[in-house]
């Protein structure tokens, strides 16, 4: 009996006829993952989403800002109003400065918000958007995606000599694919050298 029973195990399951039965899985939705919980790629409505907007300075643990090669995280309390939650972090590098932000603004938003230029990033991070606004400051971009909980999103100021040399949309972009990579690989995705 035991024998039979062991057989049966091994043999796994099958159909009528002999035939294996394959299990379905539905496949896990894209998703930054961090110790306070997943926070899934998506659409989300700015007017139903309440008091749930998720917030990038206490939300993130330090560890896993580090992870991603951002550090000096600190909440920035100009940003922060109810709209938006933004933390300033530590320089990249010099002449560069970096906000991490979430906001109620969607991709439909930013590509419809007039003096704005608006573009679709290549990225592993499905959906990924660029934004600025050449007139008030060509150096400055924000480059975000827009999930449950709001758009979270990094954006990078350049300034003095580097304003030639490097594409703040670009450099926005690695940064959160960065953020994004080492949320699914635990932190130990190594930090990329993204200087120009």
């Amino acid at each position: 009996m035991l024998c039979v029973l062991v057989v049966g195990l091994l043999a796994g399951c099958a159909a009528e006829g002999g035939e294996p039965v394959a299990e379905v899985t539905e496949p896990e939705a894209p998703a930054f993952h961090f110790a306070s919980g997943s926070l899934e790629l998506g659409d989300f409505d700015p007017d139903t989403l309440g008091d749930d907007l998720f917030d990038p300075c206490t939300e993130i643990s330090a560890e896993e800002y580090s992870a991603a090669g951002i550090t000096g995280v600190e909440p920035e309390p100009v940003i922060s109003s109810g709209v938006a939650e933004g933390c300033r972090t530590d320089q990249p590098e010099p002449a560069l400065t970096r906000t991490v932000i979430a906001s109620r603004t969607t991709a439909q938003d930013a590509a419809g918000a007039p003096e704005y230029e608006f573009a679709r990033a290549d990225s592993e991070v499905e959906g990924i958007y660029t934004f600025k606004n050449p007139v008030a400051d060509p150096y400055l971009c924000v480059a975000q995606v827009d999930t449950v909980r709001g758009g979270l999103a990094i954006g990078i100021g350049v300034s003095g000599v580097k304003k030639e040399r490097i594409d703040p949309c670009q450099r926005a972009v690695d940064e959160l694919s960065r953020l994004f990579s080492s949320s699914n690989n635990d932190g130990s995705v190594a930090s990329e050298d993204t200087t120009v």
